[in-house]
């Protein structure tokens, strides 16, 4: 068995596979028909054809950035950092593990820990035991910990964590202010001299806007590739030394 992250945004897909079912299906009964070139037939079947593709072709993106693309994309995340394998890792909204697990198979003595509220909302099956099961899966169950908490309150102590990362969680924050707060928070959990890696598809300029308010270093967004036909962009950072 392989460890399953999960399908993101399943309502979207959900709901982007019935619009690809019901349109072939009328488009299907309509070409049955001869209409004349001006009647409401004629106009109804191309757009209902292009309907029809545009979900398919949503419903395949959403599967492969799901299953494929969003873990090319931690890989190359991932193998940017220079482990040294003591670290103690934070994972903020790690769903079912994916940032979580690539980051605790580099660690030898370290600990990863995954934080989140565990919205099944945002992606298909999001539960602790699922994170656990994939851990388990890819033989980190040991280096793993598991804990529920809000990213705007997250129950650690300052400086606690050597490197924090986030992957297509905090734009589920609602309000400006409560992504801001998100972000404060997890500057206070991480130890001088820690890095950050914030991996998202929206409100990336904000997070580079509060992590400067925030005073850490070394603050850039960089694209590092499409998801879900957007562009996903890291949000990497340095906090200074005391």
């Amino acid at each position: 068995m392989k460890a399953d992250y999960g399908i993101d945004g399943p309502g979207l897909v959900r709901g982007y596979t019935i619009a690809c079912v019901v349109s072939f299906a009328l488009w299907m009964i309509l070409i049955a028909f001869e209409p004349g070139a001006d009647s409401l037939v004629a106009v109804a079947r191309p757009v209902l054809f292009g309907i029809g593709t545009w979900s398919f072709v949503s419903v395949a993106l959403f599967v492969w950035s799901s299953k494929v693309g969003k873990l090319r994309i931690r890989d190359r995340i991932i193998s940017s950092i220079p482990w040294r394998g003591d670290e103690k890792v934070l994972d903020v909204g790690c769903g079912r593990g994916m940032m979580l697990i690539g980051a605790a198979k580099h660690l030898t003595t370290g600990k990863a820990v995954g934080v989140d509220i565990w919205r099944k909302v945002d992606q298909a099956g999001n539960s602790p035991e699922a994170t656990m099961r994939n851990a388990e899966l890819e033989g980190v169950a040991g280096r793993v910990e598991i804990r529920n908490g809000d990213a705007r309150q997250l129950p650690f102590a300052d400086s606690s964590f050597d490197v924090i990362l986030s992957s297509l969680a905090l734009h589920n924050i609602p309000g400006t202010d409560g992504r801001r707060k998100a972000i404060f928070e997890i500057a206070r959990v991480l130890r001088p001299g820690g890095k950050l890696v914030i991996l998202d598809i929206f409100r990336t300029h904000e997070y580079v806007k509060s992590l400067q308010e925030a005073e850490m270093l070394n603050v850039k967004s960089s694209r590092v590739g499409f998801l879900f036909y957007m562009p996903c962009h890291a949000v990497a950072a340095t906090k200074p030394l005391e």
